[in-house]
């Protein structure tokens, strides 16, 4: 399709079977941009992106699965294929990474991936949070759920709540993602704290934690929910 649609716009350098050899061809060819899917043998394409050189080519996911899709956006990914998709898809995508400057803004945006995928998860059942001139390791088993509030992350646990410095993304990196659900773009919830779950309009569920606290979760995610608890 590139080679079709987008021949007198794009180049294509070369192609790889798996993420070491796309780390490889990306070294040799140092291409602008490259479409990565995630689901590949050895290292995977979240994987193979958190090792890209600098200066890194800026990366387009495509892939037949949509679990992905809200982390790789939420990181700031260009953009997300999902198969199949057609030309008109792919020219916008393409069209996409030429405005936003190609290799000139790629550490900009693939830099929070990176910072996610790499990482480290250092005292997983405790949460460090600054407080009143202290730091409190607060239980993460006591987290009901962490909320952007007026730009800054808050987070509600059993005694009291805590506007923190980190990120939601940032939070969500150190969190057991097994227990701890993306409900939105600014919320992050622990299941074990969901006491009941209320449907919406338009597709969407509301979860009531059993301190009573009502949180609205968006319709992508509460498709995720539904598959997740097979409701």
């Amino acid at each position: 399709m590139l080679k079709e649609h987008l021949a007198d716009r794009v180049e294509v350098v070369g192609e790889a079977s798996d993420g070491s050899a796309g780390l490889c061809l990306v070294e040799e060819e140092g291409p602008d941009l490259a479409f990565v899917d995630v689901q590949m043998p050895g290292l995977d394409g979240l994987g193979m992106v958190a090792r890209l050189p600098v200066p890194a080519p800026y990366v387009i996911f495509t892939t037949a699965h949509d679990r992905y899709a809200l982390e790789a956006f939420d990181a700031g990914a260009i953009d997300y294929l999902l198969k199949p998709f057609d030309a008109q898809r792919l020219v916008k995508a393409v069209l996409r990474a030429e405005g936003l400057g190609m290799k000139a803004r790629s550490e900009e945006v693939l830099g929070p991936l990176r910072a996610r995928l790499r990482a480290e998860r250092p005292l997983a059942d405790r949460l460090p949070i600054s407080f009143n001139g202290r730091v409190l390791l607060i239980p993460v088993a006591d987290l009901s759920h962490c909320v952007v509030e007026h730009e800054l992350v808050t987070v509600h646990t059993r005694g009291g709540s805590y506007t923190t410095d980190y990120t939601l993304t940032a939070l969500e990196a150190r969190l057991d993602t097994t227990r701890f659900f993306r409900a939105h773009r600014a919320l992050l919830v622990n299941l074990d704290h969901v006491a009941a779950i209320d449907d919406l309009a338009g597709g969407k569920v509301q979860l009531v934690t059993h301190a009573g606290a009502r949180l609205e979760v968006s319709r992508q995610a509460s498709r995720r929910l539904r598959q997740l608890l097979a409701l």
